[in-house]
């Protein structure tokens, strides 16, 4: 393998952790929200530490959209 190979199987492997992390960290943030709606007094996390969690997993979401997938653009496409 040369060099450019190298480093596109590292940035596919990066960002392949990356999705598995955010869809990992999504999945228990769901059910501990759905938990806090359903009985509010059994966890003991505070709703403003929730939506601070959840504007932290938005922000993961916008990066995974931009990066991994690249289904947002900030340049448009030079032809």
């Amino acid at each position: 393998m040369n060099k450019p190979q190298i480093l596109n199987t590292i940035k596919i492997i990066g960002k392949s952790i990356f999705t598995l992390l955010t869809c990992v960290l999504i999945f228990a943030y769901s059910i501990a929200l759905i938990e806090k709606i359903q009985r509010p007094t059994f966890k003991n996390l505070p709703t403003n530490e929730f939506i601070i969690i959840g504007i932290i997993l938005l922000i993961l979401i916008f990066i995974n959209l931009k990066w991994v997938f690249g289904i947002i653009k900030t340049t448009p496409n030079e032809k």
